[in-house]
């Protein structure tokens, strides 16, 4: 019986350890001119998005076609419309990503026992161990019908794989843009 609840317990320690690892850890950000009326902005065109990264599964058409349907599904639930000619605004993203290692170590876990019955113990820590994973950056940019940026917004993201980081990245320019018109303070 005891051997089963040490093992479950190790078992379950080890899975939140590795759980923890393949988590993605998100951020973003906004940034705008507070002089501009985009009350007033209705219509978009997309420029073509620059991609800086030498992994396939990001370089291609496909990541490009979902990021800007992404933005395209948000500009519309915020009553934009999408024009060939003469935009109010102009829709841009750069993507560029890093490959990363670092090296982790989980410390030993103490298991508290269960009081008058069993005494409790500690699972030793791990080994050193590296772990590679990639973190890319997505900018997009607004510019008005001068040309003069008035929206930027910035997410990074971390994941283990390309195909990961593609997937998150993607939906993460819907909730970028969802932040679009910048409330006033």
């Amino acid at each position: 019986m005891r051997s089963r609840f040490v093992l479950a317990t190790i078992g379950a320690t080890l899975l939140a350890f590795t759980s923890g690892l393949c988590a993605a850890a998100g951020s973003g950000n906004i940034s705008f001119d507070a002089n501009t009326d985009f009350g007033a902005l209705r219509t978009y065109a997309f420029r073509d998005g620059q991609i800086n990264t030498r992994k396939p599964e990001i370089d291609n058409r496909l990541f490009r076609q979902r990021v800007n349907d992404s933005i395209r599904a948000t500009l519309a639930k915020k009553r934009l419309q999408e024009t060939a000619g003469n935009p109010d605004l102009w829709v841009s993203f750069h993507f560029t990503d890093v490959d990363f290692s670092e090296v982790e170590r989980m410390g030993p876990t103490r298991i508290p026992g269960i009081p008058g019955q069993q005494r409790g113990f500690v699972v030793p820590g791990t080994a050193p161990r590296p772990v590679m994973f990639t973190e890319g950056t997505l900018v997009i940019d607004l510019y008005n019908a001068a040309n003069v940026l008035v929206w930027r917004g910035t997410v990074s993201n971390r994941e283990q794989s390309g195909p990961a980081l593609s997937r998150k990245l993607s939906g993460d320019a819907g909730k970028l843009m969802a932040k679009y018109p910048p409330k006033k303070k």
